[in-house]
């Protein structure tokens, strides 16, 4: 009996060689694959939205949270200074090298003043205006632990101006404002991500994003919510690796490259408490992390930010009293051989303009180890020392 054939009806084919069958089941395909996407980015996007709107920034406000470690301390100064009711007639500027002595100053005479990220004033640069025959009343520190020359310039551009424009700004700088180790760009630090958004971000993104990458980098940290806080998710994955270590009696090994994370170059390493032994040991441990690799990095970008400061007041019509704050030898010793003395030049050249006065400090004789906290942060005593450089050529300019 012979074998049945089964027939197969083969598909049609066009003049063009292409079959109608394929044809369909490709564009079926093809939409398929475009539905998908679209439900996937519709997807994408919710969450993301979802995220920024009842996560945020995933950090407590002012009053609750570590203001060593994230960005409060930020928020809370300018939100104090936006709320001046009266024009500001000198502000301070800088990192807690300013911060510390003023408040210092004021703690050592009114036991009950606020902490120091919540006290924005300073009696005794008042009192010693006044006693100059200067008589500016109104004082308010936009000073901020960690504050790179990079920050100061997001501050003054950003809120001082209009009815906030003071006649004269002390600024105090270091060689750490121009160069951390500890943090990756000047895009890491605290004020940076507080006061750039997506709504002023073409103001500063020449300046701060020079090139299409870094745009594009900084763009997509604003619209993918984990890929913005990747730094943050690994800083929490390190402590919890710490924890575990910590628990098993296990060295981390990671600690021996003295790597920070960008959060705990920020302020972290300083203590306000503890002996005078251990806060000197801990300084000088801090900045040996700070200021390494100082001689191979290329510090344009930050010098740059300080004459974009200078030039911005000038042309608001603010004094500036730049000031290159003391340090003790102890941390001169950290820095390579030769960088100080061309660190001061460089500022030198910077501040060599109308309207600027720089006091430069980094060779005074007039204070010893006595007169500091740590290593950088001058105590009280220091102070009232630095009080008498300062006044002087804030009347000089007035």
């Amino acid at each position: 009996m012979p074998a049945t054939v089964e027939t197969v009806k083969k598909p049609e084919i066009k003049p063009g060689g292409a079959s109608t069958g394929s044809a369909s089941e490709k564009s079926s395909k093809r939409k398929g694959v475009v539905t998908r996407v679209l439900w996937s980015l519709a997807l994408f996007g919710a969450i993301n939205a979802g995220l920024w709107t009842f996560v945020g920034d995933g950090k407590k406000s002012s009053s609750d949270a570590n203001c060593w470690n994230s960005g409060a301390s930020v928020e809370e100064t300018i939100r104090g200074f936006e709320a001046l009711k009266q024009k500001p007639d000198v502000i301070l500027l800088g990192s807690s090298l300013v911060m510390f002595p003023f408040w210092a100053m004021d703690a050592a005479e009114k036991k009950n003043i606020d902490d120091i990220f919540h006290y924005h004033g300073s009696e005794a640069l008042k009192k010693q205006l006044k006693a100059a025959g200067c008589g500016q009343e109104n004082i308010y520190s936009l000073a901020v632990f960690g504050q790179m020359a990079s920050d100061a310039y997001l501050m003054t551009s950003e809120f001082v101006k209009g009815d906030k424009t003071p006649k004269v700004i002390i600024y105090g700088i270091a060689p750490r404002d121009f160069h951390d180790h500890s943090l990756s760009s000047p895009m890491a630090t605290f004020s940076f991500q507080k006061i750039v958004n997506l709504s002023n971000f073409p103001n500063y993104a020449s300046a701060f994003l020079p090139d299409f990458e870094k745009k594009a980098d900084w763009l997509a940290m604003h619209l993918c919510y984990f890929y913005g806080k990747r730094w943050r998710l690994q800083m929490e994955t390190d402590k919890a690796i710490n924890k575990v270590y910590s628990t098993l009696g296990i060295a981390n090994p990671l600690d021996s490259s003295g790597t920070k994370s960008d959060t705990a170059a920020q302020g972290g390493g300083f203590n306000l408490e503890g002996s005078t032994e251990d806060r000197w040991n801990n300084s000088v441990k801090e900045y040996q992390g700070r200021y390494k690799e100082i001689t191979e990095k290329d510090h344009s970008l930050q010098m740059s930010f300080l004459a974009r400061t200078l030039n911005n007041l000038r042309e608001r019509g603010v004094k500036v009293v730049l000031v290159n704050m003391p340090l003790t030898k102890r941390n001169l010793e950290i820095l390579p051989p030769g960088f100080y003395a061309s660190y001061q030049k460089e500022i030198a050249k910077v501040a060599d303009m109308p309207g600027v006065k720089l006091v430069d400090l980094g060779d005074s004789k007039d204070f010893d180890d006595n007169d500091y906290w740590d290593t950088t942060h001058l105590n009280h005593v220091g102070g009232h020392k630095l009080l008498n450089h300062v006044v002087p050529a804030v009347k000089e300019l007035l």
